[in-house]
């Protein structure tokens, strides 16, 4: 049977339909205002049809799940086509009246959210089209407590060299030389940051800014146009970050739908004693007939990070279920130590589908009635793709148990059970995560782990008191608990008699079983009006999501979605262009897409992680990609983790196919070798990430995959001259060969891992390089490898790294003259 072809992800921006290629982005217009947590942003972007010939165009846009486009209109060649939300039905007569009348029309149904493409119709020979866009987001914090605003990558001119083969590739990777002139650059650039008495400082990492402070916000410009060959990133940082905070927005009066109503968010933030929380770590995985295929492997995959991930002196265990289950481990949990990390990871890797139906009751119970190891905090995952018929005493029984277990739960593929999985995480205290069409399962189990290693406010309840006592519609409903490094946003729509709102929320929770309360005030008309509807519309995103969950009448979702301009499941986007008598041929599209990684085929990339979890996408898709990603920065010790952050862009780790040591030369060749398995290519082309590498810890190696890569780590030496494959190091493989102390060894694989040979590796440490002190200087290779080659998968090696610093601490150099400091820089210096 050959196998499948891998899978690309589809390009953003303004598509020549037929072709896929980008048409050029020559100017970026973009005004945006930050209030709290919120971000509400109106841009023009304009392209130019550079070829002598008319091409007919799409336009493609991600959308993150804290994200919504709530408005779009597209000026091609002086035709004026906006798009609107219709319920479906309504919105396929409406396309079809287009049609029968002469008109032009696009129609198409956004099923996921996560990307949106709409047919735009011709774009003639040297002319222009403007595409103007509106978006709401609510925005991420990072590690150091920063608001982190990034503009979307669909912002970021790209400039195809002259002659090159590939329209996809990327000037920032690409090998051509490219002047500055021949890359667009931002043509207007606008931040306004609302109550500027809360900001301590506004940076940016990626560009210089200039900063205009006024009564009632700060104003943030680019200082230069410089081109805009890089993602604009603007770090702010609150005087005090966790302090919770309040934005309300008025209703419209012209309005008397949704939109006529009042709207609130508050967010809280809480800032948690950091713990040393000693833990058992037990791991539920679904083993039954349908998580065979890439399921059972992602799975595979997934836990042995997962174990490698794991902090020394703690507990753990692995229990398959099926119509039967298996523990590894005879005991409920056993201690984590080199050996039993080994025979979890051959475990792992030999793991199969093979046990039957989906019974989870069972395994839950032998776990919960046993009282954890040593008094530990028990931290119970759950992986499933699938439902059980007693989800109510599943949920129950983990209910039952939740003062000495909290239970996190992953729903892999379309048909795992959101009642199962989601009440279970509910009644544990934890979290839930699922895993849609190719996202990456990884970063979403280490986010969990990371929740797990920290306390939780827990029992969150939120009352709103505002004068009149109007009547309040609260979305979400029901609260999760809120972990360390997270933030809170609640909505609240107001039906008030009054013009003004003034008010306050109250946040209860319990910490370790102490009662904990916050405090917010609001009142309305603190501050100018925004360009957006902001919190409405953000308000009304939350609110479908809720309804859609509990499976309301699909006229109530259609309703708000309308009147919010926040597409649902139930409506569709309809774009008529009531001028041009031509109609448009083409539909709406979606696309399930997530994380964005831009690759280059002008050059050889070292992929750096395994392969996404690769799942039937929509008809005529050619592909959805992987990544993940969600609000908050996960439940991570700061003081811990904070080390690891690097201020200088990631570098990927990429050779020219000419040049480079032996171990890093690109050796590609087409002509031979069997076609990789099924995984997903980055959003903007280029190679797939390359399969799992075999572990290093000591037990064997995963079964053999047909691939064109080698994986530097099972290579004996470097490839030969004329070898008709990839040399790839990815992610995998590193933190497979780490031990469980969180060192590594010094050996031929790592000198390979950093693209030196064994020779010039133990040369350049600055001591003698034997024992101890061997491991020490091979496991601050690692950490510099991983700080300069992988700091955009930081999510995924985070812990990984944390316990290998950890261990670097713990170690003494017997050179007196040589310090952990001076090794470090010997390492940074060495891998340069």
């Amino acid at each position: 049977m050959a196998a499948p072809r891998s899978r690309r992800r589809p390009i953003c921006g303004l598509i020549i339909k037929q072709t896929e290629k980008p048409i050029p982005l020559k100017e970026v217009s973009v005004e945006a205002e930050v209030k709290a947590c919120l971000l509400g942003l109106k841009s023009v972007l304009k392209y130019t049809n550079d070829s002598s010939d008319p091409v007919e165009v799409l336009f493609r846009f991600p959308v993150e799940d804290s994200s919504a486009v709530v408005g779009l209109t597209a000026i091609i060649d002086g035709r004026r086509i906006k798009a609107d939300i219709k319920e479906k039905e309504e919105a396929r007569a409406t396309y079809d009246d287009a049609i029968a009348s002469g008109q032009s029309a696009a129609l198409g149904e956004e099923k996921k959210g996560d990307i949106f493409s709409i047919t735009l119709g011709n774009l003639p020979p040297q002319k222009d089209a403007e595409i103007h866009l509106q978006m709401v987001a609510e925005l991420p914090i990072d590690a150091e407590d920063n608001i982190r605003f990034s503009l979307p990558s669909v912002f970021k001119p790209r400039y195809t060299p002259a002659g090159s083969s590939d329209p996809l590739a990327d000037v920032s990777d690409s090998g051509s030389q490219v002047s500055s002139a021949q890359i667009a650059g931002y043509n207007s650039f606008k931040l306004n940051i609302l109550e500027p008495q809360g900001i301590a400082t506004i940076v940016s990492p990626t560009h210089t800014l200039n900063r205009t402070d006024r009564a009632d916000k700060i104003e943030v410009t680019l200082s230069d146009q410089k081109p805009a060959d890089k993602d604009l990133v603007v770090l702010i940082q609150h005087k005090e970050p966790h302090q919770p905070s309040a934005v309300v927005e008025d209703g419209n009066s012209k309005d008397t739908g949704f939109m006529s109503q009042k709207a609130v968010m508050v967010n809280f933030f809480p800032k948690f004693e950091q713990l040393e929380n000693d833990c058992e770590f037990i791991f539920l995985v679904d083993r039954s007939g349908s998580m065979s295929g890439q399921f059972i492997q992602s799975a595979s995959e997934t836990l042995i990070l997962f174990m490698k991930s794991l902090p020394e002196n703690c507990y753990f265990n692995i229990v398959g279920f099926g119509s039967r289950y298996e523990q590894l481990f005879p005991e409920v949990s056993v201690p984590y130590s080199q050996s039993t990390l080994d025979k979890a990871v051959a475990h792992l890797t030999g793991l199969q589908a093979n046990l039957g139906g989906t019974e989870l009751l069972s395994p839950l119970d032998f776990i919960l009635k046993s009282k954890p190891q040593g008094g530990l905090s028990r931290q119970v995952f759950v992986l499933t793709d699938g439902a059980v018929s007693n989800t109510d005493a599943c949920v129950q029984k983990v209910k039952q148990n939740n003062s000495s277990a909290r239970c996190f739960t992953f729903g892999i593929g379309s048909g795992a059970s959101t009642a199962l999985v989601e009440g279970l995480a509910r009644a544990g205290n934890g979290s839930a995560e699922f895993v849609k069409e190719g996202e990456r399962l990884q970063p979403k189990v280490i986010r969990s782990l990371k929740r797990a290693l920290q306390p939780a406010l827990t029992d969150v309840s939120l009352e709103f008191k505002i004068d009149g006592k109007p009547e309040i519609l609260q979305c979400p409903q029901t609260l999760p608990p809120i972990f360390a490094g997270e933030k809170l946003v609640i909505y609240a729509l107001v039906k008030a008699k009054s013009d003004k709102l003034t008010g306050k929320a109250v946040l209860k929770g319990k910490l370790l079983q102490k009662s904990i309360s916050d405090t917010v005030v609001f009142k309305s008309g603190a501050g100018e009006v925004s360009p957006v509807s902001t919190v409405h519309h953000l308000a009304a995103k939350a609110l479908i999501k809720d309804w859609e969950r509990e499976r309301k009448d699909s006229k109530e979702i259609v309703k708000l979605s309308v009147e919010s301009s926040v597409i649902s499941s139930h409506t569709a986007f309809i774009a008529v262009d009531e001028e041009n008598l031509k109609p448009i041929e083409g539909a709406l599209q979606s696309f399930d897409v997530r994380a964005q990684y831009p690759y280059s085929r002008s050059r050889m990339m070292m992929d750096r992680r395994s392969a996404p979890l690769a799942m039937s996408g929509p008809p005529g898709m050619s592909g959805p990609p992987g990544g993940g990603g969600g609000g908050g920065r996960g439940g991570v010790n700061k003081k811990k983790f904070t080390q690891f952050r690097s201020a200088a862009p990631a570098r990927r780790m990429a050779s020219e196919c000419s040049s480079g040591p032996p171990p890093m030369k690109c050796m590609a060749s087409m002509a031979s070798g069997p076609p990789p398995p099924p995984m997903m290519a980055p959003m903007f082309g280029g190679p797939p990430p390359p399969p799992m590498a075999p572990s290093m810890s000591g037990g064997p190696p995963p079964p053999p995959m047909a691939s064109r890569y080698i994986d530097l780590s099972s290579s004996s030496g470097p490839p030969p001259p004329n070898s008709s494959s990839i040399v790839v190091v990815s992610l995998s493989s590193i933190i497979g060969a780490q031990q469980a102390d969180g060192s590594w060894k010094m050996n031929a694989a790592l000198a390979r891992f950093v693209g030196k040979t064994l020779e010039e590796v133990e040369s350049g440490c600055p001591t003698e390089c034997q024992g101890v002190t061997a491991l020490l200087w091979a496991t601050l290779l690692i950490l510099e490898l991983l700080h300069t080659q992988y700091d955009d998968d930081m999510e995924e090696w985070e812990l990984v790294g944390a316990k290998a610093e950890t261990w670097t601490k713990k170690q003494s150099i017997p050179s007196g003259d040589t310090t952990l400091d001076s090794m470090k820089a010997a390492a940074k210096k060495l891998l340069a």
